[in-house]
């Protein structure tokens, strides 16, 4: 009986071991799955069919352009001088012909803007290039073949493009060609920085889709060192400012609290201060500096949330705010919504219509001193 007894007390034994090796298995496969594959809003997808725009770095006397063809590292080398006509298949959005390579071209300080008769806004693409495109398609921003079609009006973007979704880099390619098509209209395309692109330049990788931390690590190096200051894309962002005015309308991702306007600062000084002292910058010593520590927290403009969930911010307090910046309207992001909606009888509008979920969007239009929004079948509503 007790041998009985010992032999199912091993045979168990040998099945908890199968058991466990069984588990391990399953677990390492599952693991290795993840590293061939990342995963989209759509499903897994396998790494032969990942494809990524160029990053362009800078190097001593030449240009280096990586990107991904089907799961495929490519690179190659250009001088300053001859980039050529550089065609990247899997991203028609990159054209090689809008390409500067000197960095200096990119800087503008102009923040206020006067006598615009039209704007278009949104915000919070989050790589939903897709619906991005047919948005602005729908509403006429573009041509059908991408062009940029809104004559001498300008067209600002109130912050995050960046993580969540697999479309990044080409929103970001496809706004930077888009500036200069605009520009030459006499027209203007403004990217605004919000909490998202702050997060990127500082290495907060947290959002980020894991098919870019895969093409980060097939181009050799960390997911931030994409947009560097070495590299074409990072020097641009670099330069983008984080609040703008036009007309008698400010922008920001976020927006301005009572306390920003309790302590007189101004969009001029909201973009120095980003650019100069708190972009590129340890964070220890940014949260040293009074001034810093609140631009980039919970009051500041690219975190601040208090129009929506503040259950004291009132009408009175709004117009404290734009008494303070000497503007009538403040048009934000960051907060998402279903749609895009008017606060405060029309003092504040908020524009962050759900994108990022990638199923619906709407676009802020003003003209003739009217809001209204655009929707994706490119019906215009009065707001």
């Amino acid at each position: 009986m007790e041998g009985l007894k010992t032999s199912i007390l091993e045979i168990k034994k040998k099945r908890l071991t199968y058991g466990v090796k069984l588990l391990l298995a399953i677990l390492l496969f599952n693991t290795n799955y993840r590293i061939i594959h990342a995963q989209t809003s759509k499903g897994k997808l396998v790494v032969k069919e990942i494809n990524d725009c160029p990053y362009i770095f800078y190097e001593e006397d030449s240009v280096k352009v990586k990107w991904i063809f089907e799961g495929k590292l490519q690179t190659k080398f250009f001088s300053n001088s001859d980039f050529g006509r550089l065609k990247i298949k899997t991203c028609k959005e990159f054209k090689s012909k809008y390409i500067k390579i000197k960095p200096s071209i990119f800087i503008d300080n102009e923040q206020k803007f006067k006598g615009v008769s039209k704007i278009a806004v949104l915000s919070d693409i989050h790589g939903q290039h897709d619906l991005f495109i047919r948005l602005m398609k729908a509403n006429k921003i573009i041509t059908k073949n991408g062009k940029w079609n809104f004559g001498t009006g300008h067209f600002v973007i109130v912050g995050d493009i960046f993580d969540r979704g697999d479309k990044v880099t080409e929103t970001l390619w496809f706004i930077y060609n888009l500036e200069q098509q605009a520009e030459k209209a006499g027209g203007k395309v403004h990217y605004l920085l919000g909490n998202h692109e702050v997060m990127i330049l500082e290495g907060n990788d947290r959002y980020v889709h894991e098919k870019y931390k895969w093409v980060a690590k097939q181009v050799g190096v960390e997911h931030k060192e994409l947009y560097s200051k070495e590299t074409l894309l990072g020097e641009w962002i670099r330069t983008k400012p984080v609040a703008i005015a036009i007309n008698d309308i400010a922008f920001a991702h976020a927006g301005f609290s009572p306390e920003f306007a309790d302590r007189k600062y101004d969009i001029t000084t909201i973009n120095r201060l980003f650019r100069y002292n708190i972009i590129g910058h340890d964070r220890r010593k940014v949260l040293k500096n009074r001034d810093l520590k609140f631009m980039i927290e919970s009051e500041g403009p690219i975190w601040y949330r208090g129009y929506f969930r503040d259950k004291e911010f009132t009408k009175e307090k709004a117009q404290h705010i734009l008494d303070a910046i000497g503007m009538n309207h403040i048009v934000v992001g960051h907060t998402s919504m279903n749609k895009i909606l008017s606060h405060f009888d029309g003092l504040i509008y908020s524009v962050d219509s759900s994108m990022k979920k990638g199923k619906h969007a709407e676009i802020l239009i003003w003209k003739n001193d009217k809001f209204f929004k655009g929707d994706i079948e490119g019906h215009l509503l009065k707001i």
